[in-house]
């Protein structure tokens, strides 16, 4: 089987759990070479130890990216271990749920926008210089099915993933010229480690599953690597003449009335 990232350098956001870790593990196996960057040193250098073990080229820096000076750190680090990047996979993020409308404070909305929005930002402008130096590049960046339907209990998060979308038609827009394609992966409901701590807190944790599956007409929830597959067309030549588009992988919850 041919190895559709052979020799392609990513950096995967938010890769030390979720559906970060596995675009990153799907990624080293189609022949990228993989930075895992996290703002969670444990769990992101335990990823990237587990894909050198494979036989992987990975590195795991830190980052936090609602820091430019640490996204630029983690940009310049990753060139000089695995080379400039070709890929950037712009995951990491801020999930806010359960608050009133009024009772977010100033400091939680913009939490929410420094991680969701100004982060992304500062990534892509990070990786920019070198990837029109390459003359080509792709940028991935995740949105939700928040990015298009509000369901209540999750301001000011889909406010956020609405605006990733305006900022990967901008970038779409502003580098086409150099070859650097810039798209946005929207996924539903994903089984990650985060979605069963959610579950587990609740009263019945198996019914709040089965509720939240049976919202999609498949009657299920995605896995992780079912997110993963799509990114790999994304970053790959399959997907070169697509730019400033948004794939969505929902199980088809998005294009369905409900209450």
């Amino acid at each position: 089987m041919s190895q559709r990232l052979l020799n392609e350098v990513a950096i995967v956001t938010g890769a030390a759990d979720g559906i970060g870790k596995t675009i990153a593990e799907v990624f080293c196996q189609q022949g990228a070479k993989v930075c895992v960057a996290d703002i969670n040193e444990s769990m992101g250098q335990a990823v990237a130890n587990e894909l050198i073990a494979q036989g992987y080229d990975a590195h795991f820096c830190y980052v936090d990216i609602a820091d430019e000076a640490s996204v630029n750190a983690m940009v310049e680090a990753t060139v000089n271990m695995l080379g400039k990047p070709t890929i950037l996979v712009n995951n990491a993020a801020l999930i806010s749920t359960g608050k009133e409308v009024t009772d977010v404070t100033s400091d939680m909305w913009r939490r929410n926008f420094a991680v969701n929005v100004d982060g992304m930002w500062h990534c892509s402008k990070a990786v920019l210089t070198h990837m029109k130096e390459n003359g080509q590049g792709s940028i991935i960046n995740l949105g939700s099915v928040h990015s298009y339907k509000i369901v209540p209990g999750y301001f000011p998060y889909a406010v956020t993933k609405h605006a990733v979308i305006g900022l990967t038609k901008n970038l779409a827009v502003e580098f086409a010229q150099y070859n650097i394609r810039v798209n946005a992966l929207c996924p539903g409901m994903i089984e990650t480690p985060m979605a069963f701590k959610t579950w587990q807190d609740m009263e019945d944790p198996a019914a709040a599953r089965k509720a939240i599956a049976d919202v999609h007409p498949l009657k299920r929830n995605g896995t992780t690597e079912e997110v993963a597959y799509p990114a790999v067309f994304l970053a790959s030549n399959e997907s070169s003449f697509m730019t400033g588009q948004s794939l969505v992988v929902d199980g088809g919850r998005s294009v369905i009335y409900h209450d």
